[in-house]
């Protein structure tokens, strides 16, 4: 392969990444927080972007339960193709990477803030599925609290992990890997302190890294448990859930059990907005569609919980490891197009310095 093949092809997988997370993310846009029985029952099969799923009852009214459980509608005022905060906030750490061509947290924390503050709608609430414990950390910024205090230890939520895939991109464009793992927990911490929710930003920076690099899908699995095992710090009583384990126990059963049904995993892992669960659960699937990235990221999404989350992660590494294979028509529906893709070139273009 010439050098100028070469360049386009890492061009491609660089733009595939942040493509990846919007598109996954856009797709399980529309039935955040549903059960995998609930998206059968009102949907069927979720293949492409549709907008908010609505159920309403015969008088009109809108249903916010049934025999599945609650029925939520976090996302209402979307758009078919419109990305939420996963993307979002992805967006704003490839824009600072792009801009500042480094690394620099007070940077990564003003985007992430500004973008925040930008979507806050009339009534004080805010448009974009921000997670809980993400919102007090920026209520924490914007009084003036450092970014290296920021963080809370709220829900064990996986903010850290979905919006990681940039830092895995700059890792793979400078070679600066070890700064980008460091950073990397830096970057979590502003808005998370749960062990969990750390080292699987840590993590995701990993694996999309390693996807760029092409590792093999056995010891793409075997890394991601390596880099966990050196980065989760031990859980104590004072965090949430603590009862349920750390996150590396999670991957290793994916280290041992990489062949077993998505159901069966799905049962064990559970795809919830508890990082020891939908992060997990997202990356057994990659490496379960290894080769099969499209009908991947779809079963991933239909099998709800955080889906949105859990498509953008899993969409993300499937990018950075494949390049541009996603439907022509998911991306003439994508909302905000334009911005991933400037980020994704002028990240790209670190690889010149």
């Amino acid at each position: 392969m010439g050098h100028n093949e070469a360049t386009g092809r890492t061009d491609e997988h660089y733009l595939a990444t942040l493509i990846g997370c919007a598109v996954g993310d856009a797709l399980g846009m529309p039935v955040e927080g549903w059960k995998r029985e609930q998206i059968l029952k009102y949907v069927g099969r979720i293949d492409d972007m549709i907008d908010p799923v609505i159920v309403r009852d015969s008088v009109g009214n809108k249903v916010t339960e049934d025999e599945f459980g609650k029925l939520r509608y976090w996302t209402e005022d979307f758009r078919k193709g419109e990305y939420t905060d996963d993307t979002i906030l992805a967006l704003a750490l490839a824009e600072s990477i792009a801009t500042v061509r480094g690394l620099d947290l007070n940077d990564v924390a003003v985007r992430q803030l500004e973008t925040y503050t930008s979507r806050r709608r009339t009534d004080g609430s805010v448009k974009g599925g921000f997670g809980g414990t993400t919102m007090l950390a920026f209520k924490n910024l914007e009084t003036g609290v450092s970014p290296l205090e920021s963080g809370v230890i709220g829900g064990p939520g996986n903010g850290p992990a979905m919006k990681m895939a940039p830092l895995g991109m700059y890792m793979h464009a400078t070679g600066k890997y070890d700064e980008g793992l460091r950073f990397a927990e830096l970057v979590g911490r502003i808005t998370h302190r749960d062990p969990r929710s750390v080292a699987s930003g840590v993590v995701q920076a990993h694996a999309v890294y390693a996807a760029l690099q092409g590792l093999a899908c056995s010891t793409f699995v075997d890394s991601v448990v390596n880099v966990c095992c050196r980065f989760e710090n031990p859980l104590t009583t004072r965090f949430t859930a603590w009862k349920q384990g750390g996150l590396r126990r999670r991957l290793e059963w994916i280290k041992y059990n990489r062949n077993v049904d998505p159901q069966v995993a799905h049962e064990h892992l559970g795809s919830s907005s508890n990082v020891y669960q939908s992060y997990p659960f997202a990356l057994f699937m990659f490496q379960k569609y290894w080769d099969d990235p499209i009908n991947g990221l779809i079963e991933t999404v239909n099998y709800g919980g955080d889906c949105d989350t859990t498509g953008a992660m899993f969409g993300a590494l499937a990018g950075a490891r494949h390049g541009m294979v996603f439907p022509a028509r998911w991306e003439s529906k994508l909302q905000g197009l334009e911005p991933l893709v400037r980020a994704a070139k002028q990240i790209s273009s670190l690889r010149s310095l």
